[in-house]
C-alpha cells in the first residue's frame, strides 16, 4: 500500500525523554538548581510549550534555544548566564544515543520493503550528531531537520519540502509515523498523507485527531504494515487500524 515510510525522530525511534532527562541533570550541576523529578517535570512543561510556541510560529527560532533556560531560572528564581546553561544542554543531548526499545530492529525489517525518510523538528546542533551517535542515518534516502529546512511541522512548508526530497509521489503512498498529535499526524493529514500515531501510554486520548492508524509501541508497525513476523520482544500493545 505504501511506498514511503516518513518517521519522526524524537519519542518515536529515539527515546527523547530519557535523553532530555539524562542532559538536564548534568546541565544543572553547573547552577544552585539542585536535580529532582519535580525540576525535570517543570522543565517538560516549559520546554513542550516553546517548542509549541515554535510549531505554531508564535516563538521566533533564533529565542527557542535560550527561552526554556530563562523561564526554568525564573521559575525557581535562580540567578545564572542562560546562555551557558543552553548551550550545556544541548551538548549533553546532541551527545546522547538513547533509541526506543525495537526501533533498529524495526528499522531493519522495514528498509528492504520501503523507502525511508527522517522528518524530524529539531536542532541542527542537536539532531546532526544524535543521528551520527545512533547510527541511523544511513537508514534514510533523506533527512529533513525543521532547523535546516526554514519551516517546522505541521506547517504545509516542512511537508512540501519532504515531497520534494521524495520526488513529490502520489501522497496515498506515504505514511507519516510519529508521537506528536499536532506536528506529526495533524500536519501529515492535512497535507494528504496517511498518519500513524505512536501513542506513548500516559498520552492524552485525541478523539478528533483522525489517525489512519494508532499504535502504543514502535514494533506494532510491522503489523499496520502487514509485515506478518513480528519482531524478538515486541509488547502486546493496543493496535487501533482505525
Amino acid at each position: 500500500m505504501y511506498t514511503w515510510l516518513l518517521f519522526d525522530a524524537d519519542n518515536t525511534l529515539w527515546d527523547f525523554n530519557a535523553a532530555e532527562a539524562s542532559a538536564l541533570e548534568r546541565t544543572l550541576l553547573q547552577c544552585d538548581l539542585k536535580w529532582s523529578e519535580e525540576v525535570l517535570g517543570t522543565y517538560r512543561l516549559i520546554n513542550r510549550a516553546a517548542w509549541t510556541d515554535f510549531e505554531n510560529g508564535i516563538l521566533p527560532k533564533e529565542q527557542l534555544r535560550d527561552i526554556r533556560f530563562k523561564r526554568l531560572l525564573e521559575h525557581y528564581r535562580h540567578d545564572h548566564p542562560v546562555e551557558e546553561l543552553s548551550l550545556s544542554y544541548r551538548t549533553y543531548l546532541a551527545a546522547s544515543n538513547h533509541l526506543l526499545a525495537g526501533a533498529r530492529d524495526l528499522l531493519d525489517t522495514v528498509r528492504s520493503r520501503y523507502r525511508l525518510g527522517l522528518i524530524t523538528n529539531g536542532l541542527r546542533e542537536v539532531q546532526r550528531p544524535r543521528l551520527a551517535n545512533t547510527g541511523i542515518a544511513p537508514y534514510f534516502e533523506f533527512i529533513a531537520i525543521s532547523d535546516e529546512v526554514g519551516a517546522a511541522k505541521p506547517d504545509p512548508a516542512f511537508f512540501e519540502h519532504a515531497a520534494r526530497e521524495m520526488g513529490h509521489p502520489d501522497p496515498a503512498s506515504v505514511l507519516v509515523v510519529g508521537d506528536n498529535p499536532n506536528a506529526d499526524i495533524g500536519g501529515a493529514l492535512a497535507f494528504g498523507y496517511d498518519a500513524c500515531w505512536l501513542r506513548h501510554p500516559g498520552a492524552a486520548a485525541h478523539p478528533k485527531l483522525g489517525a489512519t492508524f494508532t499504535i502504543r509501541d514502535i514494533r506494532e508497525l510491522t503489523e499496520v504494515l502487514g509485515i506478518k513476523k513480528p519482531l524478538p520482544g515486541k509488547g502486546n500493545g493496543n493496535l487501533n487500524l482505525s
